[in-house]
């Protein structure tokens, strides 16, 4: 254990000292289209962003779950960096003719450039806490047609702690179960079933099973969920994928031992999300 210890410590040091300032287009990635924005936001414990610090280098992949390892000392934001960005980028490629920014693309709450990115991404906002600041800065954004797409939190605690912060956003307006006609599930792809995208360690159990083990982290509440907040003309600002893990199932989509049927379904419900944000 000290050993494993003494390595992560080492790794931690890496990504520390290789902060860049910030992830410029390369000259092959002349004026991209889609940028993969992911939020950078402060967590439950304190961690995350601070003023004027620098984002962590996203020049190389982590390696299958260091990203989550990593994301105990610099904030819940970095859960699955940077592998599940490079994958879903690859295959935003390969499915469409957008050109990708190809590097990942982490972004502040109060960075003034948010808002030239039309979407933006968070994962395990069940671990979220906004500032006012924060808040205010989110509102303005998702009003003047911001899309954001809140991912990977499970049960009822973290449910609580989202909607809290949603309050801080978006006092008077609701969280709605999206209906399955609503146009998210058929902007590119018809999606027809809600699914339920569990943790690669769950998705594992549930291919060796044959597909009879769960695939809910939390016992108090186990219903995958799409709900949304729209604005007074209907636009959808705010996906939520609650009790799903479509970040672990763009992340292991070439791992075999992790079920084909969840990456297709994150892929497709992604995709549609992507397309929505970038014609609404």
């Amino acid at each position: 254990m000290a050993i494993r210890a003494a390595l992560l410590v080492c790794l931690i040091l890496v990504v520390l000292t290789a902060f860049s300032d910030g992830p410029g287009p390369r000259q092959s990635d002349a004026q991209p289209e889609f940028y993969f924005t992911r939020l950078m936001y402060t967590d439950t414990r304190g961690h995350g962003p601070r003023p004027g610090q620098e984002v962590p280098s996203t020049d190389f992949e982590h390696g299958h779950g260091l990203g989550d390892r990593l994301a105990w000392f610099l904030g819940a934001w970095m859960t699955d960096t940077w592998d599940a960005d490079y994958q879903y980028m690859g295959g935003i490629q390969r499915l469409t003719n957008t050109r990708v920014y190809l590097k990942p693309h982490p972004l502040s709450i109060m960075d003034p450039a948010l808002f030239k990115y039309p979407y933006i991404y968070a994962v395990e906002v069940g671990q979220m806490e906004l500032t006012a600041q924060e808040a205010d800065r989110l509102r303005e954004y998702l009003l003047r047609g911001g899309f954001w797409h809140c991912d990977d939190f499970w049960g009822l605690r973290q449910w609580n702690q989202f909607a809290r912060q949603i309050k801080k956003i978006f006092p008077d307006r609701e969280i709605v179960d999206l209906p399955l006609t609503h146009e998210i599930f058929h902007t590119f792809y018809d999606i027809d079933q809600i699914l339920q995208p569990p943790n690669d360690g769950l998705g594992r159990q549930y291919t060796y099973s044959g597909g009879r083990t769960q695939t809910w982290e939390q016992p108090d509440d186990t219903e995958p969920r799409v709900r949304g907040i729209s604005d007074d003309s209907g636009r959808l600002m705010v996906l939520i994928t609650y009790n799903s893990d479509l970040g672990d199932a763009w992340e292991w989509m070439d791992d075999t031992d992790y079920p084909a049927k969840f990456t297709g379904y994150a892929y497709r419900l992604g995709m549609n999300s992507i397309i929505y944000a970038m014609t609404h």
